[in-house]
This record gives C-alpha cells, sequence and structure tokens, in this order.
C-alpha cells in the first residue's frame, strides 16, 4: 500500500513540476539577487511600534504574574541538550555557511507554546522551539554585540508559515493582540473583520498533540551561504511519530504537554534530519510574504543534518529558570551567511533586542550570551 502511495504521489509531482513556472529545482538562486528582499523605507519606524506593543504585552504579563516573559512563545514545555552532526560529503549548494564544517556540534534547545500569555495545554495553538548552536565560528553580522560570538541561532514553529505574513500585517494584529489582552473573544470578533480571517484563523487549526511528533519550521527566509532557504525539522524516530496519535483533551490538564515531553524525554531518545528548501525565484519562493508556504515540488527539502537528544530531564526547574531568566537568543546574532531575510525577519532586530531589555528590566536580571553549552544547568 505505501508503495503504491507513492508511486500515486510521484507521479503527482512530477505532473505538478510540469506545469509550473518556476525555474528548475537546481537553478538556486542567490540570496541578494534583485526581488529577494524588498526593504520600504518606513520599516524602522514600524518595527520600533511592534516593539513598543510588545513591550506592553510584557508588562501585561508582569502586572499578572510579577515575572516578565519573553515578549511571544511564553509558556516553557521542556528544554534539552543535544548535538547537530553536519555530514562530510555534502554537495556544494548544500556545503553553505555552518553546514559546509562537517562535525557535531553541542545544542540546546526549548520548546514552547507560542502565545503572548501564558496558556493552559487545553487550548490549540502554535508550537515552537528554539536553538542554540555552540563553537560556530566564521564571518558574523554586523548587530551589536555579535562579533565576539560563537553561536548561531535558530527558531522553528510547528506550521511552514506565519500569519503575521509581514511588517505591516504584524504591527496590525499585535496592536490587537495588546488591545484585547484579556479578551479573547473580543480579539476573536476583531479579527473576524479582517479581510485575512482564515489566515489569522489558521494557529488555532493546527493539531494539539505531543510536540516530540511535531515537525518544525523556520517559518520566514535565511541566507544560506551563496544561496537562501526556509529550514526545518523533521522527527525521525517511529517512537517520535507515534507520539502524535492523541491529543490533549479539553478536560487535559494545563501541564499537559510538558508532562508528556517530559514523560517521553525520561525513557526515550529523539533524533531529527535537518533540511533546507532552496529558493529559486522571489515570485515562488518569496521572503516578503512569511505566510505563502513554499511549494515542495518546486523547491524539495534537502537533508543537511540530524539534530539529536538523549534520554534527559526535559523540565529541570535550574535550567528553566536560566533560560527563561538569563539566555539570550536572537536571529540576529548570527553568521553573515546566515542573514535573516523579509520584513518579518528585519523587524526581529528590533524586537528581539527590545524584549530582552524590557524582561531584564522588570526581572531586576542581566541575560547574557552563554558561549559554552556547560554554562546552561
Amino acid at each position: 500500500m505505501d508503495a503504491v502511495k507513492d508511486s500515486l504521489t510521484q507521479g503527482y509531482n512530477t505532473a505538478k513540476r510540469a506545469l509550473s513556472t518556476a525555474p528548475p529545482n537546481d537553478a538556486y538562486l542567490h540570496w541578494d539577487a534583485p526581488g529577494v528582499e524588498e526593504i520600504k523605507p518606513d520599516e524602522e519606524a514600524k518595527a520600533q511600534q511592534i516593539a513598543d506593543t510588545m513591550n506592553k504585552m510584557q508588562k501585561h504579563n508582569f502586572d499578572k504574574h510579577r515575572h516578565a516573559f519573553r515578549a511571544t512563545h511564553v509558556k516553557t514545555q521542556g528544554l534539552v541538550k543535544g548535538t547537530l552532526t553536519v555530514p562530510s560529503g555534502l554537495p556544494p549548494h548544500l556545503s553553505q555557511g555552518l553546514f559546509a564544517h562537517p562535525g557535531t556540534y553541542p545544542i540546546a534547545s526549548r520548546y514552547a507554546n507560542e502565545p503572548v500569555f501564558l496558556q493552559s495545554d487545553t487550548e490549540p495553538g502554535p508550537r515552537g522551539m528554539a536553538m542554540k548552536i555552540f563553537n560556530i565560528h566564521g564571518e558574523r553580522l554586523e548587530t551589536p554585540g555579535n562579533k565576539s560570538l560563537s553561536t548561531q541561532d535558530f527558531f522553528f514553529n510547528n506550521a511552514p508559515m506565519i500569519e503575521l505574513t509581514d511588517i505591516d500585517t504584524c504591527l496590525e494584529i499585535m496592536q490587537l493582540r495588546e488591545r484585547y489582552f484579556d479578551n479573547p473573544n473580543g480579539l476573536a470578533m476583531a479579527l473576524k473583520l479582517r479581510t485575512d480571517i482564515i489566515k489569522q484563523h489558521a494557529p488555532g487549526m493546527l493539531p494539539n498533540t505531543n510536540m516530540i511528533s511535531h515537525s518544525m519550521y523556520t517559518q520566514s527566509a535565511f541566507r544560506f551561504g551563496e544561496y537562501y532557504g526556509h529550514m526545518a525539522m523533521f522527527p525521525v524516530l517511529p517512537e517520535m511519530k507515534e507520539k502524535g496519535g492523541a491529543a490533549v483533551l479539553s478536560s487535559g490538564s494545563y501541564t499537559q504537554i510538558s508532562d508528556w515531553l517530559f514523560d517521553y524525554f525520561r525513557g526515550a531518545p529523539a533524533k531529527y534530519e535537518v533540511k533546507i528548501q532552496l529558493g529559486t525565484s522571489p515570485a515562488h519562493h518569496p521572503t516578503e510574504d512569511a505566510s505563502i508556504v513554499w511549494d515542495e515540488v518546486t523547491a524539495p527539502y534537502q537533508t543537511i543534518g540530524t539534530v539529536e537528544f538523549p534520554v534527559q530531564d526535559s523540565f529541570s526547574q535550574a535550567r528553566r529558570v536560566f533560560w527563561e531568566d538569563h539566555m539570550v537568543l536572537d536571529p540576529w546574532r548570527a553568521l553573515a551567511a546566515h542573514r535573516p531575510l523579509g520584513s518579518i525577519n528585519r523587524l526581529r532586530k528590533v524586537v528581539y533586542a527590545r524584549s530582552q531589555k524590557k524582561r531584564d528590566e522588570l526581572n531586576a536580571k542581566k541575560s547574557s550570551n552563554i558561549q559554552s553549552i556547560d554554562e546552561m544547568p
């Protein structure tokens, strides 16, 4: 049956590829080619407005809990240490950036709920994973404080697109979320008045299942050495995939997802394949509209590495407090070869720094760019 299904899928994809107007799949476009990015003159002002709005939501959370969190992905679900392995012998178009250097790198990752407030696990919504990779060397972006670092941060969510779309949409949606911070019904009604209502309600349609079973996507585009693309991580082990069969019940626990992750990592390791889609055309593989899912027929995923996490305590309180109160993660404190692209990423250059500053201010603590996996409990 699987062989028949695979044959039908291959036949469909072949026909679809033949009808597509996209360039050949291997005609990879350079990251700075005309049309890949289109920067608008008012972006800096809008990014500051978004940061102002998200700082307000951080203050709302502080007023509720007397503790400041990140501006998004507020609720920690699990924290794990592991490795990223870059294989030798990658073809030249995949041997780019940090993936041009075969080897095994220490990593630390955090699983989290995406919303801006502490959400019950019975509520469906986006789930995310942040990853810090250590012992990374090479030319770095000009971001303040970045030159002396030897880390690379990547961010993933369990959907291949992001409904925030671009800087204009992000500003509108964040202002609505702040206005209706304590009124989810009011927010739902406001979203129903938008022309992109289906897109904005898409996060609530994601499966509310064990996060260990989820594929994870960068959602937005990044430079990949000479080229540009979307990265993703896909579960490999059968025991990971089978955990997607059970959903969180409406009568379930407030902490169901973190409980499931704790139970999983207490008895089994996890393994992901790391893959990249490489863009060939701004029209078919845009950076400026992050709500568009890149078609795998015209930009197939190609394997560039593996991520592995051994058996461990995924909810160590010492590790949780350290990450939530002290860890700095920022897509712009990165290698030049992995520069974030598109307005949804350019705004993060402002928002992440402002979010960190507000969190430190409210908690009267100092975040740090840790440079060794051993600094983390």
